[in-house]
């Protein structure tokens, strides 16, 4: 008993401990998944803050290549429109100076026109004809009518032309519109500054201005040569023009705000400039580049980029007309690239607001496109932690709308599916607390068809294989409760062959010490003794046949207790399939193929009961037997005893003489005394283990009934 008792607590402490070591297991890895949900959560907002936005990457990838691209334009733009700027710049200065080359080109060309007419008059080479060396030229029939010529000319322009002159060569005589005239030789027409000028040039020139002794007036001569039929030079004719209204004309040609305009002679000097302390120096003496100056000596005209006065300026240099005269034109650098550098603002402000614009629309299209886009974000993150019951408000005719419509239809439809999950979770929780009956109302559409099926299976699942338990229960109840009658009945037997043998070991004993008593009357038994011998000898092969007996009951003991052992395992693992059922009732994993695994060993372990029932039954039978035949025996051998002393009493004066015999006798009856404690021990221990066979069988019988009562919570009717 106690030795039952403990291996029952210990298995009861074992099964405990599998239970706690089971529900540690499922809380370690419910935490992991509560820490991999934590985890991947975590995992999602780090990514959500480490996500590029729409609006972002719609600036970046927009306004980039549109940026570069106006960068490209405005640049091509600004170097078009700055070449075109500068060559409208190079043209109005051209445009200017040339103007006032014409200008200065028609004035000087005026006057030179007067003095052609003057040299061709025909008074003035008859003049010349006339006079000859050391004639006074007043003398001259035709004097009167040129020098009325040349005052009439004068008058044409009497503000411009200071006088009209001529001059022979043969007499060295000069005279003008005035009335003076040089005397004779007094005039050397080679000595004068302009001659070898005109020699050169054959026609009429503009000479170097100086300033007149009469007037202190700077004016410069018109000088046209006058030529004989041979080429030979007779005179010159002249007009004294003065140069006060060039600067009037200089003056009104403006070069943009800034500009500026300088009229040179043919010998360089500047005869008109702004500035008063440059007029009438020369253009060698002024701070001006050098390409100027040689562009100047070699009459190389045009356009040229130039330093004057600490200042780059950009200008046009050309030739007044046939007076050879030259007028410079300059700009400085700010005002020229003024029209430039304001393209360049503009463009840099226009492509600035372009830009500027262009962001904001972006920006206005992707707050657009994202707003919608949160929404459904927002909505699917409801839905990915399971809430089905939300609301999409997006109301947008792109395609964003149409995604909208889609997932609204999804929210719709995962709507009704909540009436699925509902009635799924009111049938699991209906399974939870036994019921195994259920009907499922909803059409559970598409995918959930395979919930209802599975549903639907898991039903007869269980139900079938709760049965299965409840009849393998019942069976094991009924097959426990035969043990143990048995057990008890084998115990019962057990106990009364055990008093039995005591009393058999008592009469033994007793008849022990009467053979020794009766040793000295075995001596005078002899005769006697050899019936009673053989009836000895046919007790002690009697008691042998006992021993025997008793062995097989000894051997059926054996074997009645591996089939208790057999019995113990058999409820330990069913009590172990009882609680795996439940665990597996209570998880309800793979849609109730678990309960169909412990209902097959289940029914396993209750054929092997019943087996080992069946064996018990057997030998506790055959055990019967053979204690009945012992008892048989000994009874038979406790008659033959009592004849034997019967024999010995009537033969006690006869036996004096076999005392030898007799102590041989008594050493005999010592073993049997022996073998029967031997049985009696034997015995003693069958009936401690019948008791503990029927001990095992109650627990046996208490745990099917406990497996019946778990059975029956559930219910499948």
């Amino acid at each position: 008993m106690d030795t039952c008792a403990k291996r029952y607590s210990k298995r009861i402490i074992k099964e405990v401990a599998v239970g706690k070591s089971t529900k540690r297991e499922e809380y370690e890895m419910d935490k992991q998944k509560i820490k991999g949900t934590q985890a991947m959560a975590v995992s999602a907002v780090a990514q959500s803050g480490a996500r590029e936005s729409i609006r972002k990457k719609m600036l970046i990838r927009t306004v980039t290549p549109t940026v570069a691209g106006l960068v490209i334009a405005g640049i091509l733009i600004i170097l078009i429109a700055g070449s075109e700027i500068q060559n409208l710049q190079n043209e109005n200065i051209m445009d200017i100076s040339q103007n006032a080359s014409y200008q200065i080109s028609g004035y000087f060309t005026k006057y030179m026109e007067i003095s052609r007419q003057l040299g061709a008059n025909r008074d003035l080479l008859n003049l010349f004809d006339e006079v000859e060396p050391g004639v006074k030229v007043t003398e001259a029939p035709g004097f009167a009518a040129v020098m009325e010529t040349m005052e009439n000319m004068r008058l044409t322009d009497a503000d411009s032309i200071v006088d009209v002159w001529a001059a022979d060569v043969d007499s060295s005589q000069f005279f003008e519109d005035t009335g003076f005239v040089s005397e004779i030789g007094e005039w050397d027409i080679t000595t004068r500054s302009w001659y070898n000028e005109v020699v050169a040039a054959g026609t009429t020139i503009v000479s170097e201005p100086y300033v007149t002794a009469s007037s202190s007036e700077m004016v410069s001569s018109i000088v046209t040569p006058i030529y004989d039929e041979n080429g030979k030079m007779e005179g010159v004719a002249g007009v004294d023009l003065s140069l006060g209204a060039l600067a009037g004309m200089m003056q009104e040609q403006k070069l943009g705000e800034s500009g500026f305009l300088l009229l040179m002679t043919q010998a360089g000097m500047i005869m008109y400039a702004e500035d008063a302390s440059l007029v009438h120096t020369y253009i060698a003496d002024a701070q001006i580049d050098e390409s100027v100056k040689q562009g100047f000596s070699s009459g190389s005209y045009g356009t040229y980029r130039y330093r004057f006065g600490g200042e780059e300026n950009y200008g046009y240099m050309t030739q007044a007309g046939d007076s050879r005269w030259v007028v410079l034109s300059g700009m400085p650098g700010l005002e020229y690239n003024m029209d430039t550098y304001r393209v360049i603002l503009s463009t840099v402000v226009l492509f600035v607001l372009m830009i500027v614009i262009m962001c904001i629309m972006i920006s206005r299209i992707a707050t657009g496109i994202v707003k919608p886009i949160q929404k459904l974000h927002a909505v699917a993150d409801q839905i990915a932690r399971g809430e089905l019951d939300v609301e999409l408000d997006v109301d947008s005719a792109d395609e964003i709308g149409e995604v909208a419509k889609s997932i609204d239809k999804t929210v719709v439809r995962l709507k009704e599916y909540i009436t699925y999950i509902d009635e799924v979770a009111d049938v699991l929780n209906e399974i939870a607390q036994g019921n195994l009956v259920f009907t499922l109302k909803q059409a559970y559409t598409g995918e959930f068809g395979k919930i209802k099926s599975a549903l639907e299976n898991i039903s007869f699942t269980m139900t079938s294989t709760i049965e299965g338990i409840t009849s393998s229960a019942e069976q094991v109840t009924s097959g426990a409760g035969q043990i143990a009658q048995a057990a008890q009945s084998l115990a019962d037997g057990a106990t009364s062959q055990a008093a039995a043998v005591e009393e058999l070991l008592a009469t033994v004993t007793d008849i022990s010490q009467q053979v020794k008593e009766n040793a000295e009357y075995a001596r005078n038994a002899a005769e006697g003794a050899g019936d009673v011998r053989t009836k000895i000898e046919l007790s002690n092969q009697e008691m042998k046949q006992v021993i025997n007996a008793m062995e097989e009951i000894n051997h059926c003991s054996n074997a009645i207790n591996a089939i208790i052992s057999s019995i113990e395992e058999i409820a330990d693992q069913t009590d172990l399939l009882s609680l795996n059922a439940s665990i597996e009732a209570a998880r309800a994993g793979d849609m109730g193929r678990g309960f169909a695994v412990v209902a097959n060993e289940v029914g396993n372990l209750a054929r092997e009961s019943v087996q080992a029932v069946q064996r018990s039954t057997e030998l506790i039978e055959n055990s019967r037997e053979a204690v009945e035949r012992g008892m048989k025996l000994v009874n038979g051998t406790a008659a033959r005893l009592s004849e034997s002393v019967a024999g010995v009493v009537g033969l006690a004066e006869q036996m004096s003489g076999l005392s030898e015999a007799a102590e041989g006798q008594t050493k005999s009856l010592a073993e049997v005394v022996n073998g029967i404690n031997q049985i009696a021990s034997v015995v003693s221990d069958n009936s401690a283990m019948s008791e503990e066979s029927a001990a095992s069988s109650e627990e046996l019988s208490a745990e099917a009934t406990a497996l019946n009562e778990m059975v029956g919570i559930f219910h499948i009717g």
